[in-house]
């Protein structure tokens, strides 16, 4: 590596596994129903906060608006104002104004200004947008904690996954005043389980978000895996790009393992070019790659 590069990051693979939580205890389901709303709640106020400059060490803190505001202890306030940043970084990487951002969807709400429906389809419409809006719980994984995240402990129990949800108190409560944590059962046959359970043995950190639809909640685990370093080879051939063509394109040609030019093209770059923000242009290049 030439002396003043920066080393590149190692490449990530990013998984995940969804799934159905049911509730044994409806009382359980109604805390973290509760919770969720909060958290929802907190997130439009993080992210308003985050427009007018507020810094993330200041909003989380104990004593902060977060905690104070919404009962949320400093881990819940720290995913809220996570998912908030979230909300503005993609914005303004696709070249919308952040103050018109609409949490809920901009769709949902457009169609519920129209008014057009009534009976049924308005309720369930309604009841869309009020999931969309107050549906929403998330803790990132924290690799020094036991069990890879602290407020969503994953435990097999049998042939049955559990989870247990902190209800969001502060730490340093005492115990006994209230039920710290929910639990849930999880329902899934996502493919990548067996991947999960790896990682819940062996205490590794994963991400989860709980979402809200049709009355049901639903669980969203996540986590990445740093891939080994690619091999290249002959085996296969070579693939040649030229990234100087003019007029503006690109060229390729592939050349079989013995040296022989099997194929030849070359891919157009001016709607790359002509691309308004960061997001059309990352959409455009996709459809040169694919």
């Amino acid at each position: 590596m030439k002396p003043g590069m920066h080393e590149a990051k190692a490449p990530k693979l990013y998984l995940g596994v969804h799934a159905r939580l049911v509730f044994p205890d409806p009382g359980d389901e109604e805390a973290v129903l509760d919770l969720m709303r909060r958290f929802s709640s907190a997130t439009r106020f993080a992210y308003q906060r985050l427009l007018e400059g507020k810094p993330r060490e200041e909003l989380k803190r104990a004593d902060g608006p977060l905690c104070a505001l919404f009962r949320l202890n400093t881990r819940y306030a720290d995913g809220a104002i996570a998912k908030a940043k979230a909300v503005l970084d993609s914005a303004l990487e696709l070249g919308n104004d952040p103050k018109k951002v609409v949490f809920g969807g901009r769709k949902l709400f457009e169609q519920l200004k129209r008014k057009h429906l009534s009976g049924k389809p308005l309720e369930a419409l309604k009841r869309r947008w009020k999931e969309k809006r107050q549906g929403l719980l998330y803790t990132q994984g924290d690799r020094s904690k036991k069990g890879g995240n602290p407020h969503f402990k994953l435990q097999v129990e049998g042939r049955a996954l559990w989870l247990l949800v902190h209800l969001g108190e502060e730490e340093g409560q005492k115990e006994g005043e209230r039920k710290k944590f929910a639990r849930a059962l999880v329902r899934t046959s996502h493919p990548q389980l067996n991947a999960l359970l790896e990682r819940i043995h062996s205490g590794l950190a994963y991400n989860a978000e709980l979402t809200l639809k049709e009355g049901k909640v639903y669980a969203h685990f996540t986590w990445s895996e740093e891939l080994p370093p690619p091999v290249h080879t002959k085996a296969n051939g070579v693939l040649g790009i030229d990234v100087n063509g003019n007029p503006y394109h690109l060229a390729l040609a592939v050349v079989s393992p013995d040296g022989n030019l099997k194929r030849h093209l070359t891919l157009s770059l001016e709607e790359v070019d002509r691309a308004p923000n960061k997001g059309a242009k990352e959409l455009a290049l996709w459809k040169v790659a694919h």
